[in-house]
């Protein structure tokens, strides 16, 4: 009796920490029947629904519901087949029902399916749902992202490191039931038993890293690992719906005597290379990827578009071989002729097909330079104006190109190819410095930078915070050591520290500047927290403060804990998050010209309570007004009024768009060409990096909001929009300030 799958499964959603409600779907279905078992194996799917309105969810239900039903009623014994025909159904009925819905326009899913068989699981994927295998204690992604900054990753453009906290890393490029058609990339992966798979939507792959999954997965049985995994992505913020399905083999089963391998397979022991691609499916072209092909290939998926779908009813069903007998004599020579006229009719054939430009492996040279010429033509029309689909045109012109360089080419096509390629560098160069100019990015404030190491004579310091102070006609630029108890006076030319600066008590939080001042937040003993004010001297050194303020101990007793100081003129703002109480904070408004040199620097100041999620930095401007950076990236503002605070989000006037990889005087042909990022839109949302903080000073006698977006290497440079412009402003959504939320992107990125 043959040896049939046995698998131990277990799945888990969970709607997440911020996420109103839960728009991922997941199901799996092994059947009970041995023989269904044995042919078509166990289904399992994950999908996270996107849109408004609900929609999204609508959308991933559409897709469990018609990928698990579809493909058990395929008759196929073929599972790739079978399942990328269920996930093309799946994608149709999306569509159409989007289509019958102004309220669920736009909706989509992705979609990440497995199907056990035998020895071999069968993946397939759209959008950036996640499959991983753990083997023998190791972990490894068998699908592929269709996101942004995973195809810059692919393309070289971003580091893995860079992909992770990037502003668009949640972009992504492929999904089911945003368009007609879709391409499906679909993988064959070998099987051990005690191997482990684990499908899963992206709130849990983009919180919790791949070792921590393996680590999990290992060592617990999947009904505990599900929640293990779900719970560990709360803890690291559970900024999206969590959705995960544990499958461990137990034990193998044979595959069907008429299974299709698609492709010899080597076997681990011998071999560590990634999954290999599945061969021979629809729409694959025919001759590249044969059956039991006697070769290994590399991760790279083998795509297949959706294109029109076909009713099933229409389908021939298998025939069965009828061997008849040979005819003998000369009845044999008829036979024998049609052969050789057929061998010269393909000789002859081959001989135009490479001669008309086809090239080899199906690449029609002509055709593409052809292509190249035009796509490089409209790049030309945009340039001015539209810079940026510029370069997507000069992208596909590119494509088109890298097609025909490895094929052999006559005289004529080498020529043609080498010109378009000239007029690609130039165009490249045209729309790089357009693209900067129009879009107001640019980096001659950060060109040119080196790296310097900071010190304090021999003594190489980690500064973790920094204010300048202007006294005097006199800039001083101070920062704190990364111990939080050092002060540090910088040379700002010399890239130097002086010695440790005396006079601050207790352990440093936060560091500013404001009205010649210097303002240090610390933490004394236990839970005592003060506010020292200084005054340097004409040397930049401090001696003792001129005011130290002890923040409120009652807000203290309350579970407030000191964590920001910001200030700008004569008012200095101290941020209390809330222990006890998730998404609270308390801000204390004090007036420095009324603390120092006072008799009673600690009467209790003006407070207000604000209802905000997890605040990373903050910055103050005249009249009041303060910016937040939140840990979601949001950036928000609200007016001090001492009572209870409503923070809106920023809003920008025109779009921001995410500076380039390349720039306009180092770009060759030989090059990638840069891909615009999707640029932000009528909402600031920097990148969720802890690295990035909010500043304000005075640039020309105006107020400018500075932001420094730590994951994309970016510096921006906002200044308000005066309320008399407002009614022009473009992009408002609600939601956002009214009067004092529009801003200007002027700069710049810094590249390494």
């Amino acid at each position: 009796m043959s040896k049939q799958l046995r698998l131990d499964v277990a799945q888990l959603t969970d709607v997440g920490r911020r996420r109103p409600h839960n728009e991922d779907n997941m199901a799996y279905v092994i059947p009970k029947d041995a023989q269904m078992m044995a042919k078509k194996g166990a289904l399992f799917i994950v999908a996270d629904g996107m849109g408004g309105h609900a929609a999204g969810e609508v959308a991933s239900e559409i897709a469990v519901d018609t990928i698990s039903k579809v493909y058990y009623q395929d008759d196929r014994d073929d599972v790739a087949e079978s399942l990328v025909y269920a996930i093309k159904r799946a994608n149709t009925s999306i569509h159409q029902r989007a289509a019958e819905s102004v309220m669920r326009s736009g909706m989509g899913t992705t979609c990440v399916a497995a199907v056990l068989r035998g020895s071999t699981a069968y993946v397939a994927n759209v959008g950036d749902s996640r499959a991983y295998l753990v083997h023998k204690g190791q972990v490894r992604q068998v699908s592929q992202d269709h996101s942004w900054v995973e195809e810059q990753v692919r393309a070289g453009l971003l580091t893995q490191d860079q992909a992770r906290s990037h502003a668009q890393r949640n972009v992504i490029t492929r999904s089911l039931g945003t368009n007609a058609e879709v391409e499906i990339d679909i993988f064959a992966e070998p099987l051990d038993e005690n191997d482990s798979l684990l499908l899963c939507s992206d709130g849990l792959s983009g919180m919790v890293d791949d070792e921590e999954l393996r680590s999990i997965v290992d060592q617990y049985v999947p009904r505990e690992s599900v929640y293990h995994l779900v719970e560990r992505a709360n803890e690291n913020g559970g900024t999206d719906n969590i959705t995960a399905i544990v499958i461990r083999v137990q034990e193998l089963g044979w595959e069907p005597p008429n299974a299709r391998r698609p492709m010899r397979i080597t076997s681990r022991e011998v071999s560590e290379e990634p999954t290999k691609i599945m061969g021979s499916l629809v729409g694959a072209p025919v001759g590249l990827l044969a059956p039991n092909a006697d070769a290994s290939y590399g991760n790279t998926p083998l795509r297949v578009a959706s294109g029109p779908l076909t009713s099933t009813e229409g389908m021939a069903s298998p025939q069965t071989a009828v061997l008849l007998p040979s005819p003998r004599g000369k009845r044999l020579l008829f036979p024998t002729l049609a052969l050789f006229v057929l061998l010269i009719v393909a000789l002859v054939g081959g001989g135009a097909f490479w001669f008309l430009g086809l090239g080899q492996l199906g690449v029609n040279v002509n055709e593409s330079l052809t292509s190249a010429d035009q796509h490089i033509t409209s790049a030309r029309a945009k340039l001015t104006a539209y810079p940026a689909n510029a370069l997507q045109d000069l992208q596909t012109a590119q494509q088109q190109l890298r097609k025909v360089q490895t094929v052999s080419l006559t005289s004529d096509q080498r020529a043609k190819l080498d010109s378009l390629n000239s007029d690609l560098e130039t165009s490249t160069k045209s729309a790089i410095t357009n693209y900067n100019q129009r879009y107001l990015i640019k980096n001659l404030l950060c060109a040119n930078t080196t790296t310097v190491s900071i010190a304090s004579g021999d003594a190489k310091v980690q500064p973790s915070g920094l204010a300048v102070v202007q006294h005097n006609n006199k800039k001083f630029s101070y920062t704190e050591g990364y111990d939080y108890r050092s002060l540090y006076l910088m040379d700002d030319n010399q890239h130097k520290l002086g010695d440790k600066l005396k006079g601050v008590d207790g352990q440093i939080t936060s560091i500013t500047g404001a009205d010649g001042h210097l303002l240090v937040l610390t933490l004394n003993s236990g839970t005592s927290y003060s506010l020292q004010v200084f005054t340097p001297d004409d040397s930049g050194a401090l001696t003792t403060s001129d005011a130290k303020i002890t923040i409120p101990e009652d807000q203290i007793k309350k579970g407030y804990k000191p964590l920001l100081v910001s200030a700008w003129d004569k008012d200095a703002y101290v941020l209390l998050t809330s222990t006890n109480a998730d998404n609270t904070a308390l801000i204390l408004d004090y007036a420095l010209d009324k603390v120092v040199g006072a008799t009673d620097a600690n009467a209790a100041p003006p407070e207000m309570q604000l209802s905000s999620a997890n605040i990373l930095s903050m910055a103050a401007f005249p009249g009041k007004q303060l910016f937040l950076l939140l840990d979601n990236g949001t950036v928000q503002s609200v007016q001090f009024n001492g009572g209870k605070g409503a923070a809106v989000n920023v809003g920008v006037q025109q779009p921001i768009y995410a500076p380039l990889n390349a720039s306009a005087q180092a770009f060759t042909s030989k090059m990638a060409v840069p891909a615009p990022a999707p640029q932000i839109q009528a909402t600031l949302l920097i990148s969720r990096a802890t690295s990035s903080v909010l500043s304000t000073m005075k640039v020309g006698g105006t107020p400018h909001l500075f932001v420094a977006d730590g994951a994309s290497h970016r510096l921006l440079d906002l200044n308000l929009v005066s309320s008399s412009s407002q009614t022009a402003t473009k992009g408002q959504t609600t939601g956002t300030s009214p009067l004092r939320s529009s801003y200007r992107v002027n700069m710049c990125r810094r590249t390494y």
